[in-house]
């Protein structure tokens, strides 16, 4: 992959790119929001590298590209909220640039715990193959583990806040009225039962 020469990463949040420039014109037409993988295909169609030439099958050189991205991001942003002109919210399912509003300053700086991260230039460079792998395997664990609670919140009809208690009582209200001894369907009990189990269950570690 390349060593980025359009637009050099710097470890100065201050300093701008000509990229910034690009990006702040794509957002702005996009008052939605853009995700990540739209704004990595556009920047190919551009022509601009390393998007260019981003192997996006390649786990090292997507995870390349994806740094050198939000790298670029957050150096934008730290810039609009310099100079009190926008705000940037950086997610990779979506990009939203804000209006400015006044606030906190102090506060606003630790909104992005990941802020940290994209603007230390190290982990671009030292970051191998293997660790990228893992990486994306732990997310890949947690995504399945949100959306299997995600369901299991819908069969017991609990909110995404409720608390072991509240979800061990809806268990209760839930089992009784279903209960095969009842009338209720065994297919219905038993797919109760394995939603309080996923929700009581300790998460396990990425």
């Amino acid at each position: 992959m390349s060593r980025f020469p359009a637009a050099p990463l710097s470890s100065d949040p201050a300093s701008a790119t000509p990229l910034g420039g690009l990006l702040l014109g794509i957002l702005a037409a996009h008052s939605e929001g853009v995700r990540e993988y739209d704004l990595v295909k556009r920047l190919q169609k551009e022509g601009i590298p390393p998007f260019e030439g981003c192997v996006l099958s390649d786990e090292l050189s997507l995870f390349r590209t994806h740094f050198f991205l939000f790298h670029q991001l957050y150096l934008l942003q730290g810039q609009l909220r310099r100079e009190r002109r926008g705000d940037l919210e950086i997610h990779c399912l979506g990009i939203v640039l804000r209006p400015w509003r006044e606030g906190d300053p102090a506060a606003m700086e630790i909104l992005d715990p990941l802020r940290d991260y994209y603007l230390d230039t190290t982990h671009l460079e030292e970051t191998t193959r293997e660790q990228v792998i893992g990486m994306l395997a732990g997310f890949w664990r947690r995504l399945d583990r949100w959306e299997r609670q995600d369901s299991a919140r819908a069969v017991l009809g609990v909110a995404r806040e409720a608390d072991p208690d509240a979800i061990r009582r809806r268990y209760r209200e839930l089992s009784l009225l279903h209960h095969p001894d009842r009338g209720g369907e065994p297919e219905r009990f038993r797919a109760i039962a394995e939603a309080a189990e996923i929700l009581l269950k300790v998460p396990a570690g990425p």
